[in-house]
């Protein structure tokens, strides 16, 4: 799903779709809003340097099950400080540990702002919408503490990917 760098753009369909046409050497995906008719996200995995303007450029930190590449996609945005890393880094990395990972998580990928460095990133997808709708729900779901930009709680969206 992902190489070493990322970048994220959001627009109309019809403009994406444009970037697209013009650069068909990329690796893009193209994501539709399910709580939005008319957000629209391209995301970049070609590792290249990014073309788009957004500012919203990644490195990346790991990967869990990462052949898995459709479902429903959740974009979880979180500001971490030096300790928050590693508690949200630790619970990252026993997903990789399948009794560990959360039910109908198929695959997850954890990026790190290139300009700020306390942005993260964590991109998850789904089985299908009812999974991630259990988790993100559970009691102890501890990825819900962190919060993002002096908020308590994560910035999520999520996404259906478009054909």
């Amino acid at each position: 799903m992902i190489s070493e760098k990322l970048s994220l753009t959001f627009g109309p369909m019809k403009e994406l779709k444009m970037i697209i046409a013009d650069n068909p050497e990329r690796k893009f995906k193209l994501f539709h809003s399910t709580s939005d008719n008319s957000e629209y996200m391209l995301m970049d995995c070609s590792g290249e340097k990014s073309i788009f303007h957004s500012g919203l450029d990644y490195y990346l930190c790991g990967t869990v099950n990462p052949e898995n590449e459709t479902g429903y996609l959740e974009c979880r945005y979180v500001t971490l400080n030096e300790d928050e890393q590693k508690v949200f880094k630790s619970v990252f990395n026993s997903w990789n540990t399948e009794a560990k990972r959360p039910v109908g998580l198929t695959s997850s990928a954890l990026v790190h702002s290139l300009k700020d460095d306390f942005e993260f990133l964590l991109i998850n997808l789904w089985e299908d919408e009812n999974a991630f709708m259990v988790w993100d729900n559970e009691n102890g779901n501890i990825m819900n503490q962190f919060g993002h930009d002096g908020n308590a709680t994560p910035v999520i969206k999520t996404y259906r990917e478009v054909d």
